[in-house]
């Protein structure tokens, strides 16, 4: 017991990476597509996976190897002075409070529906209040224990659901061969977007990794370096299996439970239907247990979005403030844990307009779809960051990844683009 207890101690960025996951893109886009269009999108869920991987990859790789955030790397890209970092602050404001808003109403669906009280708005604005009070008392370490409970508890009842009533051998041949259905390209384009989640998340999974291995003592120096990396990435690997695999179990438990009933996923009443297919296959008690979860996990990436949103937005500030300090022959430290005055502002601004999209937009499928959408222009830029950094600025071959992982980086990159340029043709007509 007291050996397993201190492995899931060592575990920490990896589940904060599957709850930002197991949010919006497993809990509303994955049972809609499975809905709408049966096993036959199933591919998108492990293709994302597996292009997106290096990406995500990137993250705790460079901050165990290096010592500090790809926000640093991203700062040492060749170009004119900062480029790759304005991309990414434009990004942040862009998507901070879209991504804020879209994820804290689907929270609000879910207590909504759980609770039978108050509407979707104001469940909203009370999610928003409690997360920007737990992020001033609590921060990392409150982060850090509440999601690795229920992360698994929601990947384990979503297991007995989907082995309750498991679909046909044939359906899982979806899974390798793909297919577009019939007005099909919205949602593609969105869960590509957001499956597992966005590209931006492996930054701050490099913030988190080096808060974590600072929390963990991990001496330094070559080997130092070597065990923080398979820490860093054992840890990160398990995060993004548990979002595979739940993907795949929410998409075919859409697939085989609610057939034809893809429109019932679109409004605010999305989870009532989901916990009613936990109902029939466990039984009542297990209707109220899945909504309990759901609240849990989709508060759970509230706090993760707003948290690391705003660590990027002070992050990226702070490289650019070295920059010009090295520009003008001063020094300027990088602050890892990205809680400076930027990081309170801009969870403060985000919080607030957050709120006013919440009140005069209540619909979380659309909003969250919308937001996924636009989270693929900017995907690409910031995937050939990552591969960059862990090619060019990690000093021992060592520490890198292997070839075939740069090769599978670059090839997700391309595929990237032109999904982002896909889905703009698809917005545009």
């Amino acid at each position: 017991m007291g050996a397993i207890r201190r492995f899931f101690a060592r575990l920490g960025p990896g589940f904060l990476l599957a709850a930002a996951a197991i949010g919006a893109s497993h809990l509303v886009m994955s049972p809609q597509a499975g809905a709408l269009y049966g096993p036959a999108l199933l591919w998108l869920v492990l293709a994302s996976h597996v292009l997106k991987y290096p990406a995500f990859e990137c993250g705790p790789r460079y901050a165990a190897a290096t010592g500090e955030s790809l926000l640093a790397g991203y700062a040492r890209i060749p170009g004119p002075r900062g480029w790759a970092l304005w991309i990414t602050l434009g990004g942040t404001v862009l998507q901070g409070i879209g991504v804020l808003a879209g994820v804290t109403i689907i929270s609000g669906a879910v207590l909504r529906v759980h609770t039978g009280a108050l509407s979707v708005a104001a469940w909203s604005l009370i999610v928003l209040g409690l997360v920007v009070a737990l992020l001033v008392v609590g921060r990392y370490r409150w982060m850090d224990r509440l999601n690795k409970g229920m992360m698994l508890f929601l990947a384990a009842t979503t297991l007995v659901a989907f082995v309750a009533a498991a679909p046909p051998p044939e359906d899982y041949a979806a899974l390798v061969v793909p297919r577009l259905p019939a007005g099909s390209i919205a949602l593609v384009a969105a869960m590509l977007g957001w499956m597992p989640t966005g590209i931006d998340v492996s930054i701050w999974h490099s913030m988190w990794t080096l808060e974590k291995l600072d929390l963990l003592r991990i001496p330094a120096g070559s080997s130092g370096a070597r065990e923080r990396l398979r820490t860093a990435l054992l840890d990160m690997r398990l995060g993004y299996g548990l979002s595979l695999v739940t993907g795949t179990m929410f998409l075919l438990i859409g697939a085989t439970y609610l057939a034809g009933r893809g429109t019932e996923l679109r409004g605010a009443d999305f989870a009532l239907v989901l916990a009613g297919v936990y109902e029939r296959s466990l039984g009542r008690w297990m209707y109220h247990a899945f909504l309990a979860t759901a609240s849990f996990a989709m508060f759970s990436t509230a706090y993760t979005v707003m948290d690391g949103f705003s660590r990027a937005f002070e992050g990226s500030l702070a490289q650019l403030r070295r920059l010009r300090a090295e520009r003008d022959g001063a020094t300027c430290a990088e602050r890892a844990a990205g809680c400076g005055p930027a990081y309170w502002a801009f969870l403060a601004v985000s919080a607030l307009i957050a709120a006013a999209c919440i009140t005069v937009f209540p619909q979380p499928v659309a909003m969250v779809t919308f937001v996924a959408t636009g989270t693929l222009v900017i995907t690409p830029a910031i995937y050939g960051f990552n591969v960059w950094c862990v090619t060019h600025r990690i000093a021992d071959p060592a520490l890198r990844p292997p070839r075939p992982v740069v090769w599978l980086g670059w090839a997700g990159v391309a595929f990237m683009a032109g999904v982002a340029a896909l889905a703009v043709v698809a917005t545009v007509h």
